[in-house]
């Protein structure tokens, strides 16, 4: 009898170290991450300076952990602190994370794949860096600004077409060329486009400072004779067709305007 219960005691401290286990996992594993991307940052003015493992690392700066998952980091917002170096491909294993703000710094390198692995994820602002490469081609979000990285090179990746709850793209001022691609005219709930195809929300279409060229998708402006719709063309270099005429004043067209530095608005 006295050897069941030992047996059953041994078993129970087991289950106990089980549970311990896991839970210490899942701590180091949001924690680990976050150091990882602490030491791709070569200079960051003090703000990383609670980054360490003497608390939390819940109550570190620009951190934010999920009420219901304690220990899981939902967001992360170290906007406008003057952070320089790179962003870890180890940010792809905060799994939990619905927003990231890393914009009005000086990150550079590329933007990395391991982001399309962050299924919750909604918002992601990279604006006003120094990225370089090329817009990642599997992510799937709400709002996505990559706005002012002059390095961002390459075409709008046609799977963006196959975000269906994208409502803000705000891509203006990088390098980017080619066409916009035509899976476009899939996402109807764009609400801002700065570079909608039936898009009845929106309400500004900016081109503007790309290298983009060839036409409009024609279901770009089709939302409605009635609807009064912003458009802005300071596309600098730029050579972009606008469908017809008759599009045009079917859209009831507020602003087209063709600012300094910018090519001129054909009509074929």
């Amino acid at each position: 009898m006295p050897l069941v219960r030992i047996r059953c005691r041994l078993l129970h401290l087991q289950l106990l170290l089980l549970l311990l286990s896991s839970a210490v996992t899942g701590n180091s594993g949001d924690e680990g991450a976050l150091l990882a991307f602490k030491a791709k940052i070569s200079h960051h003015f003090g703000v990383l300076d609670s980054w360490n493992q003497s608390a939390s690392h819940c109550n570190w700066e620009g951190v934010t952990c999920s009420k219901r998952h304690p220990s899981r980091v939902v967001a992360l917002d170290l906007s406008a602190q003057g952070l320089t170096g790179t962003i870890f491909p180890a940010i792809g294993n905060l799994t939990f994370l619905l927003s990231v703000n890393l914009s009005t710094n000086a990150l550079q390198g590329e933007i990395p794949p391991s982001i399309g692995s962050l299924r919750r994820l909604q918002r992601i602002d990279l604006s006003e860096n120094m990225l370089t490469s090329v817009i990642p081609s599997n992510i799937s979000l709400r709002e996505m600004y990559i706005f002012s990285n002059k390095g961002l090179q390459g075409s709008i990746p046609a799977e963006i077409g196959n975000m269906p709850s994208l409502s803000v793209l705000m891509l203006f001022n990088c390098s980017i060329t080619g066409t916009m691609p035509p899976s476009l005219g899939n996402i109807s709930r764009l609400t801002k486009l700065s570079l909608s195809m039936d898009y009845p929300y929106l309400a500004v279409l900016q081109l503007s400072i790309n290298n983009l060229s060839g036409s409009l998708p024609p279901s770009l402006l089709s939302n409605g004779p009635t609807y009064r719709l912003s458009i802005y063309l300071s596309v600098y270099k730029d050579s972009l067709f606008l469908v017809n005429r008759t599009v045009v004043t079917q859209c009831s067209l507020q602003f087209l305007e063709s600012f300094p530095y910018s090519s001129t608005v054909f009509f074929p």
